[in-house]
């Protein structure tokens, strides 16, 4: 699932690419996708829409119109974006296109079927959207200082890992990167929050910046003008399992919990 510094990345890619390009043609293949508004309604309302801005929010990639409108797309699992020659051939997962202006597409991809995608006219609230207002703060929101860190995490109490992934507490971080900064903070992904000292507390706002600022300049450097997602080959214990650490070189741990694996140093990570 693409995170927090995926999407980053991804929306400097677009504000470089495809602002100030008007919408000529849309088309949706998968409604499945598409939580809001109806399929006709999403075709005719970005129809001639130019494209004023990318942003992005947690795990929410936002693009901005005008006439006002913004779309927010949620990828899950497998989504991506891609920004292709019009010529390319429609593939099985492709959701929707977008022809765009100076004869590019922008194209979104799920094969899972599994992204959200919303649709906001003019002042619709985001309200109208599950769960977003619920977000806590983004994990790279410069308000979001180690005092406000430090009162925001005494509100939960579940093991720290299932914490850092909580959109509730801060929205953006998912099971690679709580991996890597609990990793990065020497702390065991198993603990409870309330067992955590003031001053690993206060390593792990540190630990969070840091490798969320590390990975994005890394996939930037990786990228360039292109859209890959999840590029992850260069994290210290993710997807690393039986390797040895890099701190230590005991060899590293993994625990499957849920949907989900935990990778972890057990003598570095106490």
């Amino acid at each position: 699932m693409p995170e927090l510094p995926d999407l980053e990345v991804a929306k400097d890619v677009l504000n470089r690419r495809v602002i100030g390009r008007t919408i000529e043609a849309v088309e949706l293949f998968d409604p499945i996708v598409l939580r809001r508004p109806v399929a006709e309604a999403f075709q005719h309302e970005l129809q001639s829409r130019t494209i004023q801005d990318a942003q992005r929010y947690g795990k929410f990639l936002i693009l901005l119109f005008t006439p006002p409108a913004r779309l927010y797309i949620n990828f899950m699992l497998v989504g991506h974006l891609a920004i292709q020659p019009p010529s390319d051939r429609i593939m099985k997962s492709t959701g929707f296109r977008l022809h765009l202006s100076g004869n590019i597409d922008l194209r979104y991809y799920d094969g899972r079927r599994m992204g959200k995608i919303y649709l906001l006219l003019k002042d619709e609230p985001t309200s109208l959207i599950p769960t977003f207002d619920e977000q806590g703060p983004d994990a790279l929101d410069p308000a979001l200082t180690l005092d406000m860190f430090r009162a925001h995490i005494r509100k939960f109490n579940a093991q720290i890992k299932r914490v850092l992934k909580n959109q509730g507490f801060i929205a953006g971080i998912g099971n690679a990167y709580s991996n890597e900064i609990l990793y990065e903070a020497h702390i065991n992904p198993f603990r409870k929050r309330s067992t955590l000292t003031p001053t690993e507390i206060d390593a792990l706002y540190s630990a969070t910046k840091a490798v969320l600022h590390n990975a994005i300049t890394t996939i930037t450097t990786r990228s360039g003008d292109n859209l890959h997602f999840k590029i992850r080959d260069f994290l210290q214990v993710h997807g690393k399992s039986g390797q040895p650490c890099p701190r230590c070189k005991t060899q590293l741990t993994t625990v499957k919990d849920g949907l989900d694996f935990v990778y972890y140093c057990r003598k570095c990570q106490v």
